[in-house]
């Protein structure tokens, strides 16, 4: 069976991981985590990809409290261990050099070889080396389907 995940650095263990779930190649962005440093900017992302269809996670239940995330509290797990999920989209509304501790589902999203698409203020982020943008002009749900075909490839 063919992997989304080949065609990026991922650790292997995490790839057999992937490859026992069956997650093979998809051409649209289906399921999203969403991280990112504001509630507002998150709530604003996940109501538009609700209204395209898609599935949205989070790894806490707020920006304002990112730690614990979800993984650490009894009941809940981590999103990425418990769903398909197909991507991390990082809202930014502000800038910043380094990733802040309510964007790490981005950094555990890629070291399970997930694209990465951030959105707002994207010129400086940290991830400009694994990452996509959505354009100026462009749309996230948009953006984050294209991000997944290619990566799929």
């Amino acid at each position: 069976m063919s992997s989304t995940y080949e065609t990026c650095d991922v650790n292997p263990i995490d790839l057999a991981r992937l490859e026992r779930e069956g997650r093979t190649k998809s051409t649209k962005a289906a399921e999203v985590l969403v991280v990112g440093r504001d509630d507002w900017a998150i709530d604003d992302a996940i109501a538009q990809l609700h209204a395209a269809g898609r599935v949205t996670h989070r790894c806490s239940e707020t920006a304002e409290a990112p730690f614990p995330c979800n993984a650490l509290i009894p009941g809940r797990g981590c999103p990425l261990n418990q769903h398909d999920v197909d991507l991390v989209l990082d809202i930014r509304n502000r800038p910043g050099v380094q990733p802040t501790i309510a964007e790490f589902g981005a950094i555990c999203g890629l070291r399970d070889g997930l694209p990465l698409v951030v959105a707002g203020i994207t010129e400086v982020t940290g991830f400009e080396s694994w990452s996509e943008r959505v354009p100026p002009t462009g749309d996230i749900v948009s953006t984050c389907d294209d991000a997944v075909r290619r990566h799929g490839t």
